[in-house]
């Protein structure tokens, strides 16, 4: 308000000024030229004069319009441009969102020049593209959005890969993880999408080759790595059991003393291990492997195994079960590997007070079968029917 109430008392100031002089006198001015004259006052000189200077300032922007070089009037054309991008690209990703794939490839394609982030742009047509089965039009527009954004290449490898990916195309996903990982080693969502491609290509030696990189480059949680590491050993025996090698038990152990420390001490890859070795008719391996890593796991299932497996002592093998007995006495299924390893020496009565010992902790089915054996070789049937009823019943 008082901007304007000192510019409207400037106005008349200058106003009273001007016009005191013109009062005073208007003046004289005379243009020839050839034979043309012109008079007239001096202050209607100047007003002439303004006015041309006017129209020729206009006359030049003009010409300047025309060529394209009017700074305000590109500017003026680049931000009407923007403005239209920016509503075209919220449109686009509405549709995408609500899966209008076509109007969405068309809105954030077409707005993408001109857009703030011609990346989103160009990876969000992609995406529309995809979902309409246009492949072809999807590599191309993945291809605009690497040329838009310098450094975007990560961005739309990724992007690139996941689309593979979905379309169940494993390998190429893998060719283009495998150029990615080459330029950033260590990138840790690279590193992931690598291991899930790997896992459904089942290439379990790669992934293992791969597993020291995720320890030391990436943030998975312990027991996710964990569980990652026991899965790939499993599945590496699983592929050396069915090779086709002359000594398949040496393939196992190979594959299993070339793992991590804490693998081979896994319940699970031993089992597993001691599993594969039973099936290829080595017990003397598996009695031996066993047996050396139970003093770092120990498992009921293992336990059992230790009990069937005919090793190449048995004498040796029992001794160990009975060491072990001395610090778990009260453990029935050591007791029943104890049982089975005094039948096999027809050692009954010991194999006996093993069983009765057992069942007084717990009454396993196991524990009443392998007595009812006892009994039937002491030729007691009447017990041993007894014992096979009550393994049946407890079963």
């Amino acid at each position: 308000m008082k901007t304007w109430f000192a510019f409207l008392l400037l106005t008349l100031g200058v106003g009273l000024v001007a016009g005191s002089w013109v009062s005073l006198d208007s003046g004289y001015v005379l243009i020839s030229w050839h034979t043309y004259t012109m008079e007239t006052t001096v202050w209607a000189f100047c007003l002439l004069l303004l006015l041309l200077m006017a129209l020729l300032y206009v006359l030049v922007r003009l010409s300047l319009v025309m060529l394209g070089n009017d700074f305000r009037f590109n500017e003026w054309r680049r931000q009407r441009k923007l403005q239209r991008a920016r509503r075209m690209t919220t449109r686009g990703l509405l549709n995408l969102a609500q899966g209008q794939w076509r109007t969405a490839e068309r809105q954030l394609a077409g707005s993408a020049e001109h857009a703030d982030t011609p990346l989103i742009n160009y990876l969000a047509a992609a995406r529309a593209a995809y979902e309409q089965g246009k492949h072809d039009h999807t590599d191309e527009l993945l291809n605009a959005a690497s040329q838009s954004t310098k450094g975007s290449e990560l961005a739309v490898g990724i992007s690139h890969v996941q689309l593979l990916q979905s379309r169940g195309q494993l390998e190429q996903a893998l060719a283009v993880l495998l150029k990615l990982r080459s330029q950033h080693p260590k990138h840790a969502y690279v590193l992931k999408l690598l291991v899930k491609t790997y896992q459904e290509l089942e290439d379990w030696v790669a992934l293992n080759d791969l597993l020291p990189v995720l320890r030391k480059a990436t943030k998975i949680p312990a027991e996710e790595l964990k569980a990652l590491e026991e899965k790939v050993q499993l599945q590496l025996l699983q592929r050396a059991a069915k090779g086709h090698h002359d000594d398949v038990s040496a393939e196992l152990k190979q594959v299993y003393r070339d793992m991590p420390r804490h693998c081979r001490y896994s319940y699970k890859i031993l089992l597993l291990y001691v599993e594969l070795l039973a099936e290829q008719g080595n017990d003397i391996l598996a009695e031996a492997e066993l047996r050396g890593a139970l003093k770092n796991v120990w498992h009921d299932d293992l336990i059992h195994w230790f009990g069937r497996l005919k090793g190449e002592d048995t004498k040796k093998q029992r001794l160990f079960a009975e060491q072990c007995l001395k610090e778990r006495p009260n453990d029935p299924v050591l007791l029943l590997a104890l049982a089975r390893l005094t039948i096999r020496q027809q050692d009954l009565d010991k194999a006996r007070e093993y069983l009765q010992t057992a069942l007084r902790i717990k009454g396993l089915p196991e524990l009443h079968a392998e007595m009812a054996q006892v009994m039937l070789q002491e030729g007691d049937q009447a017990g041993a029917c007894k014992h096979f009823q009550l393994a049946l019943r407890t079963a």
